[in-house]
């Protein structure tokens, strides 16, 4: 195997940047062969990830979901050409495609050392204007928390919470007007999150059944229920129990729009992504990715 590595000096609070020469022996330990560059940005990881996509077998995002999106979206981007497949690394606070390919969350040399044995498999994106996403993307209170936890220095999941419990304090639902395949529904609700993946936010398992193969997106609706009761059913996203609440619903559809009575932003695997309307849809078999054959956001493999 011939990777090219792309690394965020940032990721994790300086994580990455501690980890790379590990990473490195590892994948030299493993019989692959690598070159690496250290990201100025999600914009020139995207570059060179073009210039390289036709070039080697495996892009090796080392870093947060930040990083991975900018890999995955210039994979995409290159289409045809793109002889590479996303290889991860996880290196971030939050680390959610890793967990979803069946990759260990918080053992970046272990993943790494996994790399070459892993089989390529085809997964989708998500795209809201012009930016693309492999996991989630959350409108309302759901991106204000967003917004609010990246700018906290805490863990992953920590972050999140400590964001929530601010946030919650002094915000009110909106009114969101969804079309999801020309269905349209309105709702006051706490937030909308439309996931391609499972999960977000450090292990929040937003969307359970969402599989980053299948073809649709989940939307989860998180209904206007008392600040309390919100506070109670909050924990539950940890294992996807929510789900289960009768103020959240799930609906599933290859694109929707959403729309809110006053402005909202709109997050997509931590980035800002514009605001609300938003028409957000599937790219099928948008890029090649290294997963285990029982990763846990992906469909079955045929014949397991």
């Amino acid at each position: 195997m011939r990777a090219f590595v792309v690394w965020n000096p940032t990721a994790g609070g300086g994580r990455a940047a501690s980890l790379i020469p590990g990473v490195l022996e590892r994948l030299t330990r493993v019989g692959v062969e690598h070159s690496a560059h250290a990201s100025t940005s999600l914009d020139d990881a995207r570059g060179v990830v073009l210039g390289a996509a036709a070039e080697v077998d495996a892009v090796v995002a080392v870093g947060g979901d930040g990083t991975v999106g900018a890999c995955a979206a210039a994979l995409a981007e290159a289409g045809p050409a793109a002889r590479a497949a996303l290889g991860v690394v996880p290196a971030g606070s939050g680390n959610d495609l890793a967990a979803a390919l069946g990759l260990p969350r918080h053992r970046p040399l272990v993943a790494a050392s996994m790399l070459p044995t892993l089989p390529r498999r085809p997964v989708d994106l998500a795209r809201v204007g012009a930016h693309r996403y492999l996991c989630v993307a959350g409108a309302g209170l759901d991106s204000q928390v967003n917004r609010l936890a990246n700018r906290l220095r805490l863990p992953g999941g920590l972050r999140y919470v400590a964001a929530l419990l601010v946030e919650l304090a002094r915000a009110r639902p909106a009114r969101f007007r969804l079309e999801l395949d020309g269905r349209v529904l309105q709702q006051r609700a706490w937030f909308v999150a439309v996931a391609n993946g499972p999960s977000y936010g450090g292990g929040m398992r937003i969307a359970p059944a969402a599989r980053l193969d299948d073809g649709l997106l989940d939307v989860v609706v998180v209904g206007a229920l008392p600040k309390l009761a919100f506070v109670r059913t909050f924990p539950r996203v940890f294992s996807g129990r929510h789900v289960g609440h009768p103020a959240v619903a799930v609906h599933r559809a290859a694109a929707v729009t959403v729309q809110a009575d006053r402005p909202v932003p709109v997050y997509a695997d931590g980035e800002p992504a514009g605001e609300l309307p938003a028409r957000i849809e599937v790219v099928p078999n948008a890029l090649q990715v290294l997963a285990t054959p029982a990763a846990p956001g992906l469909t079955a493999p045929p014949g397991s």
